[in-house]
């Protein structure tokens, strides 16, 4: 069932609502790639980043562009104009001449602010590069993308049917635009009880998805989808409400077990890395147990089993692995006949 999102800014001091029961769209997302319109003191492209109209504050952006025979410059300076405007503002290069260098090529940034009340579009960037006496401008275009948006949140199945010794598979399915990063929370109203599925992944179709357990001593009663889009270090919030409802029978006497994850967020290709974290069986720590390692690459949707990996006598385990795509890993605690399985957030590599 597709529920409509409450939506809100999540900030430092508290939460600000944007708009109470109704769904946010925001601007459709540009294409990453900038366009050169005329710079011959510049190669390629310009590299463009957090570029995109923020939520409240005003966000700076960042521009870095490949300087020709940069010896030969003597002054730098550069204008953007925000998409169908006439008005220009100051982009600041870190740009210092140097008569003595004798580099074929430097990159040099600039930096600009964007506010909550500029367009997304299509901004034209100027550079003027002044080089044997005379001063010559250089044009590019630069995406800006619109505010990061939260248009619906579904958890399947919903309601929730708990069943009596076993555990319910809950995927939670998010349609967001121009978020650099969705995470969610499954939430019970009533007690203090959540289910955290860490980093959502982007798959092929553009949705973003989680997966989790519930077990069969979860709280009944309403529940809350939290989702969170972040993007240039601030977040959009939305919420939307599902059911959880109690076995047949009542619940098991399992104990529950809890499997944390960590990782390197960004890691280089072909560099060796570790997959780690704690698992625990109730409280404590759960000694002697062997884990499965799931991993999803970017852009797809199905999960492929990685390998064992067995925790120590503190609970505590580590695997390494090869960077060779950007991707996803859980870990997984497999159920006995006295412990319930346990799945952990997912976790995002990305590798360079």
């Amino acid at each position: 069932m597709k529920r409509r999102v409450r939506l809100l800014v999540a900030a430092a001091t508290g939460a600000a609502v944007l708009a109470g029961g109704a769904g946010l769209t925001s601007t459709a997302a540009l294409a990453a790639q900038q366009q050169v319109l005329a710079a011959d003191d510049f190669n390629g492209a310009p590299s463009v980043s957090n570029a995109g109209v923020p939520l409240e504050q005003s966000v700076e952006a960042t521009v870095t562009l490949k300087l020709k025979e940069p010896g030969k410059v003597t002054a730098l300076s550069g204008t953007i104009t925000p998409a169908g405007k006439t008005e220009q503002r100051a982009v600041t290069f870190d740009f210092k001449a140097d008569s003595t260098s004798t580099a074929t090529e430097t990159t040099v940034t600039g930096k600009w602010s964007i506010g909550k009340d500029d367009p997304s579009g299509e901004w034209k960037l100027v550079v003027n590069v002044t080089r044997d006496g005379s001063s010559r401008a250089n044009e590019f275009a630069v995406a800006v993308s619109g505010k990061q948006g939260i248009t619906s949140g579904t958890v399947t199945p919903d309601p929730v049917q708990l069943v009596k010794g076993e555990d319910v598979k809950v995927t939670v399915t998010a349609s967001v635009k121009d978020a650099t990063m969705v995470t969610a929370k499954l939430v019970s109203d009533t007690a203090g009880e959540y289910y955290d599925l860490g980093e959502l992944a982007k798959e092929s179709d553009g949705y973003y998805r989680g997966v989790t357990y519930f077990s069969d001593d979860s709280t009944p009663g309403s529940w809350t989808l939290e989702l969170y889009a972040s993007r240039g270090g601030q977040t959009l919030k939305g919420e939307a409400s599902f059911t959880v409802v109690a076995p047949e029978g009542g619940a098991s006497k399992k104990a529950r077990a809890k499997v944390t994850i960590n990782a390197p967020s960004k890691v280089r290709a072909g560099k060796t890395f570790k997959v780690y974290g704690k698992a625990y069986r109730g409280t404590k720590a759960y000694p002697g147990k062997v884990l499965e390692v799931y991993f999803k690459a970017k852009g797809t949707k199905t999960y492929k089993f990685m390998g064992f990996t067995k925790t120590t006598s503190t609970g505590k385990y580590a695997k390494s692995f090869k960077a060779r795509k950007d991707g996803y890993f859980q870990v997984k605690v497999p159920a006995t006949s006295k412990t319930r399985s346990a799945l952990s957030p997912q976790e995002f590599v990305d590798v360079r």
